[in-house]
């Protein structure tokens, strides 16, 4: 299977607490390694692969861990998407970049990210001197003063569940494809689920699960064998 776009949560931990954050309270889960296993088993490339959170950085082992697995495995990575909160950037987190922006064939669309935007209501302090000679590395500042609760783009997902903006509307039974290159997009949750975007809270996850990790290309067969796509 090729994958194009992949995401993996990779903990469900945070530690700095934002009034908009989709994903609802954090928990004290981490991705578990029979989960990457399962999952790289069915996959033969990946286009660019996402580690989210929960904050990225509070399971560096497991990022890792994908990246040797990768190695092992003969799994080509195109590229890669963090964002961070610049709570927890390390000397071993930025190691790790340098060594899966070194594996990575597609090395312009590598992005690392530090997020202080004007959704969070506290003040983000860290020191990103580390990150900022890399090429790869950019800032994402907003305005002070910002009212989210009129934005219509944040999600009513999480600490924002009941706010008068609109929900997304998405098919749950469908994995996306690229129609020009038939690669899918996969989002694999802490728990080893597939989830049908992501745009969903912890709590709702559940309601839009397609499989679990493990029944990945089968599902997806079936998907074609039934004509979703045609």
């Amino acid at each position: 299977m090729k994958i194009g776009n992949l995401i993996v949560e990779v903990t469900r931990k945070c530690n700095i607490y934002c009034d908009h954050c989709l994903r609802g309270e954090p928990m004290n889960v981490n991705m578990k390694k029979e989960y990457i296993d399962s999952l790289l088993n069915q996959v033969d490339s990946i286009g660019s692969v996402c580690f989210s959170g929960g904050e990225p950085t509070l399971n560096l082992s497991i990022m890792e861990y994908f990246l040797d697995q990768c190695k092992d495995r003969r799994i080509d990575i195109g590229s890669f998407y963090i964002v961070t909160n610049g709570k927890n950037v390390a000397v071993n987190f930025v190691s790790f970049l340098l060594k899966l922006y070194s594996y990575c064939d597609d090395k312009e669309s590598c992005s690392v990210q530090v997020s202080n935007d004007y959704y969070h209501k506290i003040e983000c302090t860290y020191d990103i001197s580390m990150l900022e000679g890399l090429k790869f590395f950019s800032k994402k500042y907003g305005k002070d003063g910002y009212d989210y609760d009129n934005d219509t783009f944040l999600k009513t997902e999480g600490r924002r569940e009941g706010k008068k903006n609109k929900p997304i509307v998405i098919d749950e039974k469908r994995i996306t494809v690229n129609e020009f290159e038939d690669e899918v997009e996969v989002y694999l949750n802490c728990k080893g689920e597939i989830i049908n975007g992501c745009d969903w809270s912890y709590t709702n996850q559940k309601l839009h699960k397609l499989c679990d990790v493990g029944e990945l290309s089968n599902y997806y067969q079936e998907l074609i064998d039934s004509e979703v796509y045609s």
